[in-house]
């Protein structure tokens, strides 16, 4: 599996990406700051989505679920709300989807522009 720094290009842009998101994690979620940290770790380490779920980026479906009907490959373009991402899928064009849903797949990588 890919890891956070592959995608971001280094390890650095992996850290500086993780330590935002858990500033994020602090300010918006009254998360205490000596756990922010740990629990972006956790989620990079378990591909978790409800952690690394951002805008502009691809995401592809895993192997264990290509069985199923999802559509191989999301783009996220944006948020409905906090459960919900606006995607486009390739084949369909737009579709709303549960985040949750992300589960099935992994984190490919960034649009370049869109972390410009």
């Amino acid at each position: 599996m890919t890891t956070l720094a592959q995608i971001l290009g280094s390890e650095i842009e992996a850290a500086r990406w993780m330590a935002s998101r858990a500033r994020g994690l602090v300010l918006w979620n009254r998360v205490a700051p000596q756990d922010a940290y740990r629990l972006v770790e956790a989620a990079v380490a378990e591909h978790d989505p409800a952690i690394l779920a951002e805008l502009g980026q691809v995401w592809t479906l895993r192997p264990e679920a290509a069985e199923s009907r999802l559509p191989p490959v999301l783009y996220l373009t944006h948020w409905l709300d906090r459960d919900h991402l606006v995607v486009e899928d390739g084949s369909t064009g737009q579709a709303v989807i549960r985040l949750l849903t992300l589960h099935a797949y992994q984190l490919d990588y960034w649009r370049r522009q869109d972390r410009l």
